[in-house]
Parts: structure tokens; C-alpha cells; sequence
């Protein structure tokens, strides 16, 4: 199965996605830069995260170049079943790999993840309860 769209199309997914990061967060991510790429190096990688996370970065450190997340696009669309789902899985993959930037682990980030989907799905049934008004 999969679904398919336009580099452009999926783009504007990630871009969406950068956009929900709440902005107290976006306000810090600097010298970070997003691409799409077709496919990682595994076919089931969905993103990657490369470079010296915040907590690691000292104000003495000198010029770097930007750190780098790159979400690949062909697993995220081999993987989803809907467009919907699509969306999803590369707002919490681009999510992910922020956490990287940020200097969490991935025990840190599963923790955090599965927070996320608790509220997910708390504010899922608040807005099934509500179009039942």
C-alpha cells in the first residue's frame, strides 16, 4: 500500500510540521537545517538527525555548520495508509528528530512520545465530543 504525492506536496507536510513545534521550541532552533530526501540509508529509516545537540554545545564553540535533519520522504509514504496518516507519522518523525537536536535520547523521546499520544488522543475524543453538541 502507500500513499504518493509531490516533493512539493510532501514539503509542505514538513514545513506544517515544523510549524506545530510549539514556538517556544522553534524560537531555539538555529543554525538547523530540514531537507526531504527520497530514501535514507534503510529503507525504513523515516528521518536522521546529524550534528551536536544543544546539550552539548558550549558558548565557547567556535563557527560549526548548521545541524542537519533530513526526513525521508519514500518510507513515510511507503509506510502510511492514508494522507491523514501521513501527515502524522512526519509531524512525530520530524518531532523526533527535533528531540534529537535538543539533546534527548531515545529513551527520553519514547517517554516524551508517549505522552504526545496520550494527549493525542485526549484532545482526539474532545473534538468528538464537541461535533456531538
Amino acid at each position: 500500500m502507500g500513499v504518493a504525492v509531490s516533493r512539493e506536496e510532501f514539503e509542505q507536510i514538513v514545513e506544517r510540521a515544523i510549524a506545530g513545534i510549539p514556538a517556544r521550541f522553534r524560537a531555539r532552533m538555529e543554525n538547523l537545517s530540514v531537507s526531504v530526501e527520497g530514501w535514507g540509508p534503510g529503507r525504513d529509516l523515516l528521518g536522521l538527525y546529524e550534528g551536536r545537540p544543544l546539550t552539548e554545545r558550549s558558548v565557547s564553540d567556535g563557527f560549526a555548520p548548521p545541524d542537519r535533519i533530513r526526513i525521508f520522504q519514500k518510507a513515510h509514504e511507503e509506510m502510511a495508509r492514508s494522507r491523514s496518516e501521513l501527515e502524522q507519522t512526519v509531524a512525530d518523525t520530524v518531532w523526533h528528530e527535533v528531540g534529537h537536536y535538543f539533546g534527548l535520547n531515545e529513551f527520553e523521546i519514547a517517554r516524551v512520545e508517549a505522552r504526545r499520544g496520550r494527549l493525542r488522543a485526549l484532545r482526539g475524543r474532545a473534538k468528538t465530543y464537541n461535533t456531538r453538541r
